[in-house]
């Protein structure tokens, strides 16, 4: 009888072992889990706090731009040159402040289609019969200023499509708006 005594105990024992691992297994288990959770943490926060500074930095220099531009558009010596669509883009327009005091050039794009990646507009001053290079720029739906090149005379400035990058001269094919100044009248 006593065998049978000892035999229960044994069972116990075995089921007790097995209970010890699966808790160490699972302790195991938790632990891996809460220093996968951890490292997560730490490298959400340093991704979060780049992309706050990258944020700020980038408000930053968004303040510095409209507060240049509020200067651009509110100085007494910035004129401002309507340009019109032409008859082959009859819907183009933007508008030109300059400042012939410091010859800055801003420009204003506000209807100017999209044109194909091989392509770009090209604003050009008109001095005395001479056109001059005002700078390239991309059509957006964003109404930003663009500064571009700057210029002391101007009797009129226009925009043309050119090869991307620019033309030494303009296509008076491809003008699409222009705007006199108050120099030409």
């Amino acid at each position: 009888m006593e065998n049978a005594k000892t035999s229960p105990p044994a069972r116990s024992s075995g089921l007790l072992k097995f209970v010890a691992a699966a808790a160490v297994l699972l302790l195991i288990g938790m632990a891996y889990l809460y220093y996968q959770t951890r490292q997560e943490n730490k490298d959400l926060t340093s991704s979060n706090d780049r992309l706050r500074e990258s944020l700020d930095t980038t408000k930053n220099i968004l303040n510095k731009i409209v507060e240049e531009q509020k200067q651009v558009v509110g100085d007494p010596n910035t004129l401002v040159v309507n340009m019109v669509g032409t008859t082959v883009a009859p819907k183009s327009s933007a508008n030109v402040y300059w400042d012939s005091a410091s010859s800055s050039v801003y420009l204003v794009v506000k209807n100017m289609p999209k044109l194909p990646s091989d392509q770009q507009y090209q604003l050009w001053a008109l001095i005395d019969n001479q056109k001059k290079d005002l700078g390239v720029f991309d059509a957006t739906n964003d109404k930003v200023i663009l500064k571009m090149k700057n210029t002391k005379k101007a009797q009129a400035f226009a925009i043309t499509i050119e090869k991307r990058g620019g033309s030494e001269s303009p296509t008076l094919e491809k003008l699409q708006s222009m705007g006199k100044t108050l120099q030409s009248q």
